[in-house]
C-alpha cells in the first residue's frame, strides 16, 4: 500500500490542532510525517497519539535529521545516536512507520564526502543505529544523497550487507541519487533501484529534476551544470533549461508492486506547492491504475 505522508506537525494548542485538521483534510490523507520538538515529554508524545487515534492519523516517516550521524567527533556522533534513540522511543510510542536517518551529513561538500574512511564511519554508525532499532522495534531507514557518503545503488547494497539487520531500511529518494549523466535517463535509474532495493524501500521522498548547463548561482557566476529541485510535475522548457523528468509513472508501478506498505513524503515545497506535487502524483496514479491511500 503507498500512503501519501506530507510533513504536517499536530502541535499541541487547539489552534494548531485545528490547523493541523484542516490541512489533513485539504490534503486528503490519514498519514503524516512529522517528529517530535526538543522539548516533548513522554507524555506530550502520548497526548499527540491519543489525539491522532481519535480522529484516523498515524505518523508515517519520523524524522528529524542529525549531522553528527557518522562523525569523525566522538561527542558530534554521541550527540547523534542520543538524538536517534529519542526518536526511536517516541516514534514507538506514536506506532510510526519508520524512523529516517541521514547518513554522513557531517560530510556533506567536503573532499571526505566519498572517501572510504568517511563511508567506514556511516557503516559503524548504521550498525550502531540497528541495535537501537532492534531493542526499540522500531524500522530505521538511511536517506541518500550524491553529495555524501550513501552516493548509490551500489553503495545502498553495501550497507545492507554490511549491516544485516532486518529493522535497516531505504528511505529511498530517486532525485537524490540523480546524477547529471541519468538526468535523461531516470527510467533507467528507477528501474535499477527498485530491481536491486525494492525489498528494503519503506518509504520515499518524492520531488522533480531540473536541470542548467549555464546558471547564475548565487554570486551571479554561470554554473557549468546545475541540477536541482522541482515540484513533481513542474515542466518548463526554455534556453538550456529543462525539469519534471522524474518518471513517477515507472515509480508508483515499482512501488505499488512491492508486498510491504510504503509512505510518500512531497518534500521541500511551500504548503501550496506540496498540494500541487501530490495534486500530480495522484494523477498519474490514476493513469497508471495504481491506488494511493
Amino acid at each position: 500500500m503507498i500512503l501519501m505522508s506530507p510533513s504536517i506537525h499536530p502541535g499541541k494548542t487547539a489552534e494548531e490542532r485545528a490547523a493541523f485538521l484542516r490541512k489533513v483534510g485539504i490534503m486528503e490523507v490519514k498519514t503524516v510525517s512529522m517528529s517530535t520538538p526538543a522539548d516533548w515529554s513522554d507524555a506530550d508524545v502520548k497526548e499527540a497519539k491519543n489525539f491522532l487515534d481519535d480522529h484516523g492519523i498515524r505518523p508515517g516517516e519520523f524524522s528529524g535529521f542529525h549531522s553528527g550521524f557518522g562523525a569523525a567527533d566522538e561527542d558530534e556522533y554521541q550527540s547523534a545516536i542520543e538524538h536517534y534513540r529519542r526518536q526511536l522511543h517516541h516514534a514507538r510510542i506514536l506506532g510510526a512507520h519508520c524512523v529516517g536517518f541521514n547518513v554522513g551529513l557531517t560530510y556533506r561538500c567536503t573532499p571526505q564526502m566519498w572517501s572510504e574512511e568517511a563511508w567506514r564511519r556511516c557503516l559503524d554508525a548504521a550498525a550502531d543505529l540497528a541495535k537501537e532499532a532492534e531493542a526499540a522495534e522500531m524500522d530505521v531507514a538511511a536517506h541518500p544523497h550524491i553529495m555524501g557518503p550513501l552516493c548509490s545503488v551500489e553503495r545502498h547494497k553495501e550497507l545492507f550487507k554490511a549491516v544485516p539487520s532486518p529493522r535497516l531500511k531505504a528511505l529511498m529518494d530517486c532525485v537524490n541519487l540523480t546524477w547529471p549523466q541519468m538526468f535523461y535517463r531516470t527510467t533507467e535509474l528507477v528501474n535499477q533501484i527498485f530491481d536491486e532495493l525494492g525489498d528494503k524501500i519503506t518509504a520515499l521522498h518524492a520531488k522533480d529534476l531540473s536541470i542548467s548547463a549555464v546558471r547564475q548561482n548565487e554570486s551571479g557566476y554561470l554554473s557549468v551544470v546545475h541540477v536541482d529541485e522541482a515540484v513533481p510535475g513542474a515542466r518548463e522548457t526554455v534556453h538550456r533549461f529543462d525539469s519534471g523528468l522524474m518518471d513517477y509513472a515507472t515509480i508508483l508501478r515499482r512501488l505499488d508492486e512491492l508486498e510491504h506498505d510504503v509512505t510518500m513524503y512531497v518534500e521541500h515545497f511551500s504548503y501550496e506547492d506540496t498540494i500541487s506535487g501530490q495534486q500530480y502524483i495522484r494523477h498519474v496514479a490514476r493513469e497508471t491504475g495504481v491506488t494511493i491511500h
